[in-house]
């Protein structure tokens, strides 16, 4: 079985702290919800009203980003609790041609997810290091945005998709059907408590991260994919036991992969079946490190 070095996935935790230390100051012209200080997947404010929802992923490398750019920028507004709209990028390339064929593959990303490219900036010269970075932006549409550590005793945890590999068109298809999953799950008042995009870290450091913000840990009965700790890009969310039945018919009926994966429970550990991946020794050392504040906590 694939050995875990938590260690380097609290170092992944922690590597942006002296972020949130420079930019916890937040503006007054707008209200922000979620912003530096909780770390989540996404940033939620609301202007005049309107409550949107933000995200930036890069610099990616231009073979990487080309191929997932906009689909992982667009992920984490989803799993956040918004519909992406619109995109802009920032591309270096090596020639003009190198650029247009980057561009090209974003315009696939963002077309195929219904997402507009409104803009951006894009430079060529021999000298520059090829790389993409993105800005997704959504209308919030549930309630209130779905944080990734609000995790509640007793919820179950659902993995949600199929790991998002492959060439562009792969890659949009397993994302569309699992955005139009999730964001079914909200638009049909499925509870949802807690959700994450298990990117970098796989599902163990994704899971560190939500359990360690909920102070909660969690009982896994089922593990479908072959790694604790690589990238898969699968949801994982965080619902009311009572609403898996109906959650799963909508994962069906759109042709999403839905696994109950285990419980949340009270108990400070992350267990698998008789293993114990985090013992509570190790989950109180995550409580005590971690240094967001959840939604709505002052500075």
């Amino acid at each position: 079985m694939e050995k875990v070095d938590l260690e380097r996935l609290l170092e992944h935790i922690e590597e942006t702290n002296f972020c949130r230390r420079l930019f916890r100051e937040v503006s007054e012209e707008w209200k922000t919800i979620i912003g530096p200080l909780q770390g989540d997947d996404a940033t939620v404010i609301e202007v005049n009203g309107e409550r949107l929802v933000i995200n930036m992923e890069g610099p990616y490398p231009a073979k990487i980003g080309r191929k997932t750019a906009i689909i992982h920028s667009a992920a984490d507004v989803v799993v956040t609790g918004g519909e992406p709209i619109v995109a802009f990028d920032a591309v270096q390339a090596e020639s003009e041609e190198q650029a247009e064929e980057i561009l090209e593959d974003l315009r696939k990303q963002a077309e195929g997810l219904g997402i507009k490219i409104l803009g951006g900036n894009t430079q060529s010269h021999p000298d520059l290091v090829p790389c993409v970075s993105v800005v997704v932006i959504g209308r919030l549409i549930a309630d209130e945005p779905i944080p990734d550590g609000t995790a509640r005793e007793g919820d179950a945890l659902v993995f949600l998709g199929e790991p998002v590999r492959g060439d562009v068109g792969d890659r949009v298809y397993k994302a569309k059907v699992k955005f139009n999953a999730f964001l079914r799950f909200l638009r049909e008042g499925i509870d949802v408590s807690a959700a994450k995009d298990a990117s970098r870290g796989g599902v163990l450091g994704n899971l560190l991260e939500m359990m360690g913000k909920a102070k909660k840990g969690v009982e896994l009965r089922s593990m479908p994919y072959p790694t604790w700790t690589g990238y898969l890009g699968i949801f994982m969310v965080c619902m009311d036991p009572n609403d898996v039945e109906r959650a799963a018919e909508i994962a069906f009926e759109e042709g999403c992969p839905f696994t109950v994966a285990g419980e949340v429970v009270d108990e400070p550990v992350i267990r698998f079946g008789n293993r114990e991946l985090v013992s509570e020794e190790e989950m109180i050392e995550v409580y005590r490190r971690l240094p967001y504040k959840p939604p709505g906590a002052g500075r």
